[in-house]
């Protein structure tokens, strides 16, 4: 599929104002990005044909779809939050496996990629949307990157998931309280009664 190359990728966040939108429709606007720009180390723990991955392991172009439906962009602090998600829905997680991301993510990996304190709070609120909203539901295994699901709505393909932007607005306002200031946090979209037009455009702050 097609990636727009003129959006810098801490500019893009589709936020969940885009229910009209088709699935392939929202990541067209996706900055371009290749499996071989993740590092070695977070392949190691995140590449789901890894022998020492963790729960939720997820193939890039799926985990793409992901931000897609909860509505996250692409800042350290909302991958913590899709990967805390996509592990609270894996129906083998564990809390030892919370602890070892949380360890390696903390210490082992690259300085533009490591996780800080804040990003830890935004993983574990991650994981809690998903115990909370999707157990067991293993996203990591769904074939979001293909069809029907790319021909989907993104609010056919919630719905279809049970994804419900109240209870995502709900976390993402405790974002808005744990992890207070940050772009990230400042973007998030939190009322129903917002039209997000960041998508696809560049942002002026």
């Amino acid at each position: 599929m097609g990636r727009r190359i003129d959006l810098n990728w801490d500019e893009w966040n589709p936020g969940l104002d885009t229910d009209e939108m088709t699935v392939a429709g929202v990541l067209a606007t996706l900055p371009a990005a290749e499996p071989t720009d993740v590092p070695e180390i977070i392949r190691r723990y995140e590449n789901p044909e890894s022998p020492e991955a963790l729960p939720g392991a997820i193939s890039l172009p799926r985990h793409d779809c992901i931000h897609v439906l909860l509505g996250r962009g692409l800042h350290v602090q909302d991958e913590a939050f899709i990967i805390g998600a996509t592990m609270g829905a894996a129906s083998d997680i564990t809390d030892a496996a919370i602890d070892t991301f949380i360890r390696v993510s903390t210490t082992e990996y690259p300085k533009h990629w490591r996780f800080e304190e804040a990003h830890i709070a935004s993983f574990r609120l991650g994981v809690g949307f998903s115990i909370d909203n999707l157990p067991g539901r293993n996203l990591h295994l769904i074939p979001f990157e293909q069809e029907p699901w790319q021909s989907m709505t993104v609010r056919e393909a919630r719905k279809t998931l049970g994804i419900v932007k109240e209870e995502l607005r709900a976390y993402f306002r405790m974002a808005e309280m744990y992890v207070p200031g940050t772009r990230a946090s400042r973007r998030l979209d939190t009322s129903a009664h917002r039209n997000d037009v960041r998508i696809g455009h560049r942002e002026t702050e």
